[in-house]
């Protein structure tokens, strides 16, 4: 099986066989700690973001993993099988005097994403902007509810002054003389198999098809600028913590005509001090003292919102009993339903007690039906 230079997985710090969701979570975490905001001016930071996003580019996409797997190479070709020059073998063998076999050749290269001499008139591979990965530290209220936050991003962007052409007006460029002016050039070696015939990007021109004669000023050629830019964001009501919203296109441009980069948003929410969340619904131990349980009684709790209810507590109410409060708890994200909130009662009982106390307790059993009950049961025990 050919190999591809990178190991990707040892790139991401995860197993060969790691879930999609264990690769998606290494991602973020080194997506965000070699991320350029956090290193301005640093090399090799910035080529670590740039070889963490390339291995994640691959690894997170099921098919093109598939492919690396098996071929070492998310795009495989037969040039990654017989190292490019037929593992030695000269250009003697040829497929014409196959009848069908060229065409075989013709179709299997096309499936696997490389190019022979019929597909000349190919276009040149766009490469897709970066991503922006940012982070968004929420207040329980906030990823409840939702809120709008405002991002400072440092983004590249096309350069208006050339139209993203590099070149002074956007117009001071002649044709590429290596590729004409189609950004590909069409590269001949000899395989196993016979001479193949593939299209490559041009190195001259950087697969654009032109030369740049004098450059934009603004940009220094560069068809691009590095612009700190506001983004405000509308968070959604029932965001929870861990996730992440990806704004497709809000990222950097491309260098080469592809599409923008996505703007990533790591979400992160304080917890609340007596609320916990379960979903859409909100749990909270509710501690009573065992006079409120037998007697009943009126007892506030906080919500989501920074307001406070009243649950009245039934008499005789027993330990652990669940109260349920309608739609009092989180939106369920892009739906128009509310979880509930959830209070499990836990009854507290005085750690200590004079005399007096004792002898209303005393009293109080006596009369208690359910001290039968308990009775009935050590009775049993004790036969046993």
């Amino acid at each position: 099986m050919p190999t591809n230079n990178k190991d990707y997985y040892k790139i991401l710090g995860v197993e060969k066989g790691a879930s999609q969701d264990e690769i998606k979570s290494a991602y973020r975490k080194l997506a965000k700690l070699y991320h350029p905001d956090l290193h301005p001016n640093d090399k090799e930071a910035a080529s670590k973001f740039k070889e963490v996003n390339e291995a994640y580019e691959v690894l997170g996409d099921p098919n093109k993993r598939a492919n690396y797997d098996e071929y070492g190479s998310a795009n495989p070709n037969f040039n990654d099988f017989f190292g490019g020059n037929g593992g030695g073998f000269s250009g003697g063998f040829s497929t014409e005097g196959f009848g069908g076999f060229g065409d075989i050749f013709d179709d299997l290269f096309s499936s696997f994403g490389g190019s022979n001499s019929r597909r000349r008139g190919a276009s040149a591979v766009n490469v897709r902007g970066e991503d922006i990965v940012v982070d968004a530290s929420l207040s329980f209220k906030e990823a409840v509810f939702g809120c709008e936050k405002t991002f400072k991003v440092n983004k590249v962007e096309k350069c208006s002054a050339c139209s993203g052409t590099g070149a002074k007006d956007g117009r001071e460029f002649s044709t590429c003389p290596d590729c004409h002016g189609s950004g590909q050039v069409t590269i001949t070696q000899n395989t196993l198999f016979g001479r193949m015939t593939q299209v490559a990007p041009c190195k001259t021109c950087n697969a654009t098809g032109r030369i740049i004669k004098t450059k934009c000023s603004e940009c220094n050629g560069k068809g691009s600028i590095r612009n700190v830019q506001e983004i405000k964001v509308n968070i959604p009501a029932g965001i929870n913590d861990g996730q992440v919203i990806t704004m497709r296109g809000k990222g950097s441009a491309s260098i080469k005509s592809g599409p923008n980069g996505d703007l990533i948003i790591n979400i992160s929410v304080s917890p609340h001090p007596l609320l916990v969340r379960d979903g859409i619904n909100l749990l909270l131990e509710l501690p009573i003292p065992f006079t409120t349980a037998y007697l009943g009684g009126d007892v506030e709790i906080p919500l989501a919102d920074g307001s406070k209810y009243t649950l009245t507590i039934p008499p005789l109410t027993q330990p652990n009993t669940i109260f349920k409060i309608k739609n009092k708890g989180v939106k369920a994200l892009q739906r128009d339903n509310y979880g509930d909130l959830l209070v499990t009662v836990r009854v507290e009982f005085p750690k200590d007690a004079g005399r007096k106390e004792k002898e209303l307790m005393q009293d109080l059993v006596q009369s208690d039906n359910s001290y039968k009950k308990v009775k009935a049961y050590k009775d049993k025990m004790a036969k046993l």
